[in-house]
């Protein structure tokens, strides 16, 4: 599990940049892999990466940057791991890991709607139809009483455009704060299990002022779960 939450948390880095091919480049520079390399183990040419790199080629795929990444990963792990192992420490801690009940990539941009639409979502706090590159569902209990705060900018500060779903929380106001504590501001905040009129006044205060999307959501957090990660699967 880690090395996939490392995969996409670089996916995610890349997809989510205005300049992809300058991350990309950024990303194999820290794994010391070449562009030959990574496009023999690719099956492409190095011209190929060459153009990602220097924005030849504009705006790749996810699926293609997910390939790059793996790519980097596998080369990595053939020479015994090392840039893996010490990202696997400094970007997913224990204690942020105990946080995440899920997490994913999605193939292209979805439009906000889309997404409340597919999970039942309630709109508090509309802001405008934005993009949104992935998702993370946290435990807000968990986050709370077992991560340190010098962690908490690693649980939220990891997730740049991207729908975060907070479970186990009273009105929301926690996260809120939280996430204005960490000056991020993720493409939409979800609040599980309870109703719109429920939401913090406090809540929905930051979320105003700080331009963030919020909304709320009913169900079993396994279910929103499963539709979220069909969004990651199709096309």
């Amino acid at each position: 599990m880690p090395k996939e939450l490392v995969l996409k948390r670089i996916v995610g880095d890349i997809a989510a940049s205005e300049h992809p091919g300058e991350v990309m480049k950024k990303w194999r520079k820290i794994f010391h892999v070449s562009q030959v390399e990574v496009a023999r183990k690719m099956g492409v040419s190095p011209s190929v990466i060459s153009e990602y790199e220097t924005g030849k080629t504009k705006s790749p795929r996810v699926d293609t940057v997910r390939k790059f990444v793996e790519a980097l990963i596998k080369i990595d792990e053939e020479r015994g791991g090392r840039v893996l192992s010490a990202l696997e420490n400094a970007l997913l801690p224990e204690e942020v890991l105990s946080t995440l009940v899920g997490i994913g990539e999605f193939p292209y941009p979805r439009k906000l709607e889309e997404v409340y639409e597919r999970i039942g979502a309630e709109p508090v706090v509309h802001h405008g139809d934005v993009d949104v590159f992935g998702y993370t569902i946290i435990d807000s209990v968990k986050t709370i009483l077992e991560v340190p705060a010098s962690s908490l900018v690693r649980v939220y500060g990891e997730c740049p455009n991207r729908l975060l779903v907070f479970t186990r929380i009273d009105r929301g106001r926690s996260p809120m704060v939280a996430i204005k504590a960490a000056g991020i501001k993720p493409s939409a905040v979800v609040l599980h299990g309870i109703d719109k009129d429920d939401v913090d006044e406090l809540g929905i205060k930051i979320a105003e002022r700080e331009m963030i999307n919020l909304a709320t959501v009913r169900g079993p957090i396994s279910e929103i779960s499963k539709k979220l990660k069909e969004l990651t699967e199709a096309r």
